[in-house]
């Protein structure tokens, strides 16, 4: 049998967000990838639903939001590191991420702040009923396009889910500090010989700090400026996320999901698909080094990747 909920955000949350598939195939009309920032905690909260990997979920930012279920039944799951609780009939149930719950008319979802990280997702149970594009799969907040007008959410926003009955409530035994750490590896980029070798080097050896500046758009670091040896500005060129340009400062910024497609800095270096969403759970002040790798060797850890997401279908367990 089909339902239908609705749910209204009491409170929206720092910058909250719906994220789903990357957008293809339009970087050369100007319009970035976007999608989730963590795209590791986005996929393993739909497989663990059993939804498509890339299906609709709201992305939570540093502060989460309030909802309440106004009709139907709300189906879903946490995936991240972050306090939160559910108010039903009065009493108040503390959440567990990677565990399913269904939620009931008139029951609360409060969602506080994370843990030692940036980001978590809301991934939830049916089909969100909003206008889309077929080719706009996500948010861009920074050009206001894509799903839901390209906005965050907002207070008293309201969403309809259309979903089916037939659910059984599941819980992932994850152990999620095993995919984090600090080692961010990159391949060199198309730029990396317009930087002297000794800069080069000390791009490897020091460490970096993220700055206060960090969020969709792109990841500035401070601490080991790495100015080029030659012109600071190139022609404009494509860029892709994960791409570490240096502007003038000598600062170099990482770019994130909703990057610009075409920039005019030097790029030095690129990290690698297997660890870029470890980078965007770095907070303000955390410090790190890149350790450099070959093509073919981050084609490997990118296979590598692919394979512990479908392991953790084996920690599934139903309740």
């Amino acid at each position: 049998m089909k339902y239908k909920t609705k749910i209204e955000f009491l409170r929206s949350g720092i910058m909250t967000s719906i994220q789903g598939k990357q957008i293809q195939n339009m970087q050369h009309y100007g319009v970035t990838t976007s999608g989730p920032m963590d795209y590791f905690l986005s996929t393993i909260g739909n497989i663990i639903l059993d939804n498509e990997e890339d299906s609709l979920c709201f992305e939570i930012c540093k502060f989460g939001p309030i909802i309440k279920i106004v009709e139907g039944k709300f189906v879903f799951l946490i995936s991240g590191n972050i306090n939160f609780k559910i108010t039903s009939n009065e009493k108040i149930l503390i959440g567990k991420s990677f565990k399913s719950y269904i939620l009931n008319k008139g029951d609360i979802l409060e969602l506080n702040e994370t843990k030692d990280s940036n980001y978590a997702y809301l991934n939830f149970k049916g089909l969100l009923n909003i206008e889309k594009n077929n080719k706009l799969n996500s948010t861009v907040i920074s050009s206001s396009i894509g799903i839901n007008n390209g906005k965050k959410i907002n207070n008293f926003d309201q969403f309809y889910i259309s979903y089916f009955s037939k659910f059984k409530n599941r819980i992932c035994n994850l152990k999620i500090e095993n995919y984090y750490d600090y080692k961010i590896r990159v391949i060199k980029g198309p730029q990396m010989n317009y930087f002297k070798i000794s800069d080069i080097k000390k791009f490897f050896y020091k460490e970096f700090k993220i700055s206060k500046n960090l969020n969709r758009v792109g990841i500035r670091l401070i601490n080991n400026p790495i100015k080029p040896l030659l012109s600071k500005n190139i022609s404009s060129e494509g860029i892709i996320k994960g791409s570490i340009q240096v502007p003038g400062d000598g600062n170099p910024i990482i770019l994130a999901a909703e990057h610009p497609t075409i920039g005019g800095y030097p790029k030095i270096a690129t990290i690698i698909i297997a660890d870029f969403f470890k980078i965007t759970q770095f907070q303000e002040g955390s410090t790190f080094k890149f350790d450099q790798v070959d093509i073919y060797t981050a084609e490997k850890l990118f296979l590598d990747f692919k394979y512990k997401i479908n392991l953790i279908k084996n920690n599934i367990v139903y309740l």
